[in-house]
């Protein structure tokens, strides 16, 4: 595609008619010249013309599009230019030749090649452009690289030392280097020049990133001559492009010409753990041969130090230390770093203003793990059959598993979409723990089965399918005409499990579980009809006999000029239990003396769903859960179920005396309506989450403070919890409400705003106790007791787990012998 001049004719007075007026006066100059048999000089060097051309290569300002290559040229001369060539070489071939028809001394022309879809991005094309003049004079060629896509060519920084630092003959020094390309970086590298040459590179492995930092070594020989090094930074991009950025200096001597102290930092937390470490950093042109770190009580006592050597040969150096503190927390102590250099010279960490760094810090208790991987917990479980914690990854689909000796993250067990709530499948009524783990997997309709005997930390060995539950009102309406009619309503809810619960019916002696029931909360979407979107209910499924049941009881009632009947159907997913109508419209009653009846249930039908998120959570030996509607206001709603207590089978009707039911309907396990309102009532809290004690016989609601109730909703107490939105609560294990024999059992932990645990007694509903942590716990608290008897705390926070271990008195005015952390 020529890229011919097209500019306008030229006037009498224009550079072509001036060039011809002195091209006659030359010509006349020459016929003198010949008749005095002289040439004038000046006249020999116009016509002897020998200045090429100059031609320049530009990109074209602006952002043009993909699948454009844009750039500019400009070209120059004395007298005229007559042509100019431009080729392309490399992804895109093409030529480009201009002819000029008058005469043009400078002239920018601009390019612009479409680019066939086929060339890949980042494809290196080369513009090569010459020009000629009218004289036959060709320009020096200039040629221009550019990237197919308009690609940001690759850029790369030194980042450290900075400019002028000082590097020592026979020593080795670090350079540190920022480089980014949009078509990823493989190679960073440099080059010396100066007293010493050399070059050196780093090549990335795959896969490979568009911004990186990179750390290499620059060995200053023993040979080198004092003077200035100059390093230049370059860096090649995956398709091989080159560039290379700014040169810093440095200055090179003799270590006998340098008398210098080291450069020392510190790296830690405010507030340390035991088993925390602490980052040393020194520099110093000689070489570091030691680093270190001391810690002092406020007072000034040694109580703690570690140091470990450097080879001297370099002049960056850094080590991480284990703390060696045996001081129990909460302690306030101080520590200073120090690093000593080749030529023997101490130095602490220094202020700006010259004076040693001392960083005041709060030992702590617990240990701090981040998660692998990371992700956001939901939920959690301990098992002391194996000592391990079980964590719920929503974001990952798999189960996080931390072992309590290793204080480490093993392998994590995939499990289903989105995994939410977990419990442990139950054994026995004393609160044995079979090898089962459950877990709700709110992304699909499922429990995953976990098996922790399969594998090192368990598989995943089945998924329960949920059925699809479907609930109708049947409301009897009156026609203009003055006819009576049935209208029925149907809702469908998500059957997508969220929280779970798991429970059993069995004796209370501590026997075996019968059955396997769990009691689980459901997500919600907008999709849901009318009054429900956004709305969650709540339900049970019995795992051995696959029996359902969708929890009713608490809109039990009517509405204001209305009497809705209620109709629930369960249809079985995956041919696992059956479809059967869980509760039909009528029943048949049937008394002693044979007579027969009909019942309905009537129900409030907007309090049959519950605000997303519902929690849940069930007490230690299996017989009860404890449900608390979640959502952002206030007026929330809690209930009791109780396993044990099984489906109501009878009805006394006053005088007609006492109704057996054709079929089951109603849970006797449920709290009744009438204690859900008064419960309401007595609360009207937010709740943010739930925890219940060994036997249930108490039970948490988390709030604006925290609502102790007993198995009837009945209000027993209020804590003063320091929380905000955190839901983090958990009894002991072995808490067993008033009835508890032993005070040290009497205790719940609370997560704060802050980074603390707050330890009360359900006793007296005092708080006893503080326990410092590293960081605050925003997730659920698992308060367990390990094989070898002691209690352990482990909470969820931002980015993994906090485990504490509790075994040291508290004070506390209402019952004695309580025990701290450490």
């Amino acid at each position: 595609m020529p890229n011919t001049y097209q500019g306008p004719l030229p006037s009498d007075e224009s550079l072509v008619a001036r060039s011809f007026r002195a091209l006659g006066a030359v010509l006349a100059l020459l016929f003198l010249g010949a008749c005095g048999g002289e040439q004038p000089t000046a006249v020999a060097s116009i016509i002897a013309d020998r200045n090429p051309p100059v031609v320049a290569l530009s990109k074209t300002t602006g952002t043009p599009p993909d699948s454009v290559l844009s750039f500019q040229l400009q070209a120059r001369d004395d007298l005229g230019l007559k042509s100019i060539h431009v080729r392309l070489v490399g992804g895109v071939a093409g030529a480009f030749d201009t002819t000029f028809t008058s005469a043009v001394t400078t002239v920018t022309l601009p390019y612009s090649v479409v680019v066939a879809r086929s060339v890949p991005v980042g494809t290196i094309v080369t513009v090569i452009a010459q020009a000629v003049d009218g004289n036959a004079n060709t320009s020096t060629p200039d040629s221009l690289r550019l990237a197919v896509g308009n690609v940001t060519p690759p850029k790369v920084t030194i980042t450290g030392p900075a400019a002028g630092t000082l590097f020592v003959v026979g020593k080795s020094g670090v350079l540190s280097f920022s480089a980014r390309s949009q078509l990823k970086v493989k190679t960073v590298g440099f080059t010396t020049t100066g007293p010493y040459r050399f070059a050196d590179s780093t090549i990335l492995k795959a896969p490979l990133k568009d911004s990186v930092a990179v750390l290499d070594t620059l060995v200053v020989p023993d040979t080198v001559k004092a003077g200035v090094i100059i390093v230049t930074p370059f860096v090649i991009d995956s398709l091989g492009q080159r560039a290379t950025g700014d040169p810093v200096s440095y200055a090179v001597q003799p270590i006998s010409a340098v008398n210098s102290i080291p450069t020392v930092g510190i790296g830690l937390h405010p507030r340390v753990e035991v088993l925390d470490t602490v980052h040393v950093s020194a520099n110093d042109p000689t070489g570091i041969t030691r680093l270190g770190y001391e810690v002092r009580s406020l007072t000034g006592t040694l109580l703690a130090a570690d140091s470990g050597a450097s080879s001297g040969n370099l002049t960056v150096a850094e080590s991480t230390f284990t703390w060696r503190l045996k001081v129990s927390p909460p302690a306030t102590v101080v520590v200073k770093s120090f690093a000593t250099n080749a030529a023997g010279r101490r130095s602490y960490a220094k202020l700006a203003n010259g004076l040693d760094r001392a960083d005041t810090v709060l030992l702590v208790a617990g240990l701090t793990r981040n998660l692998p991987n990371g992700g956001r917990l939901a939920d959690a479980i301990y098992l002391p059959r194996y000592d391990r914690l079980y964590l719920t990854n929503i974001d990952r689909n798999q189960l996080e598993v931390f072992s309590l000796p290793d204080t480490q993250f093993l392998a994590p067990v995939l499990v289903g979409s989105r995994p939410w709530g977990i419990s442990a499948w139950p054994r026995d009524r004393a609160g044995n723990a079979a090898d089962t783990l459950l877990v709700a997997n709110s992304g699909g309709t499922n429990v995953s089965y976990v098996d922790l005997r399969r594998g090192s930390t368990g598989r995943e060995v089945y998924r329960y399918p949920l059925p699809n539950i479907h609930v109708c009102s049947i409301t009897t309406e009156v026609s203009s005409s003055g006819q009576k009619f049935q209208q029925r309503t149907c809702y469908d809810f998500t059957d997508r499990p969220q929280f779970i619960a798991s429970t059993c019916s069995g004796p209370d002696d501590g026997g075996p579980c019968d059955d396997a029931i769990v009691v689980y909360s459901t997500s919600a979407t907008g999709a849901q009809p009318t009054p429900f979107p956004n709305r969650g209910t709540v339900r049970w499924e019995n795992l051995i006999t696959h029996a359902s049941h969708f929890f009713f009881e608490q809109a039990i009632g009517q509405q204001a000029k209305r009497a809705d009947t209620l109709e629930i159907t369960r249809y079985a997913a995956q041919g696992v239990g059956s479809d059967s109508v869980l509760v039909p419209y009528q029943t048949r009653l049937t008394n002693d003396n044979g007579d027969q009846g009909l019942y309905s249930v009537v129900v409030d039908v907007g309090n049959l769903a519950f605000r997303d998120t519902t929690f849940l959570r069930n007490s230690g030996n299996f017989r009860r859960a404890i449900i608390g509607e979640g959502g952002p206001v206030k007026g929330s709603r809690s209930m009791m179920y109780d396993a044990s207590r099984g489906m109501q089978m009878a009805i006394d009707l006053g005088l007609s005396g006492v109704w057996y039911f054709d079929q089951p309907m109603m849970d006797r396990g449920i709290s009744r309506y009438f204690d859900v309102s008064d419960y309401v009532v007595n609360s009207n809290a937010r709740v943010l989450g739930v925890s219940t004690n060994f036997d249930g016989e108490l039970s948490a609601i988390r709030a604006d403070s925290t609502y102790i109730i007993d198995p009837t909703l009945r209000l027993q107490g209020l804590m003063q919890t320091n929380g905000g939105s955190n839901a983090g609560f958990d009894f002991h294990p072995m808490n067993t409400g008033l009835n508890s024999p032993i005070s040290n059992t009497r205790l719940a932990f609370s997560a704060s705003t802050g980074p603390q645990i707050e330890v009360f007694d359900t006793y007296c509903y005092q708080k006893v106790g503080t326990i410092e942590v590293r960081d605050p716990i925003v997730g659920p608290i698992k308060a367990s007791v390990r094989p070898d008897g002691r209690l352990v705390l482990v909470g969820a926070s931002a980015t993994g787990v906090i485990v504490v271990t509790v075994d040291r008195p508290f004070a506390s005015s209402c019952a004695g012998g309580m025990r701290a952390a450490r």
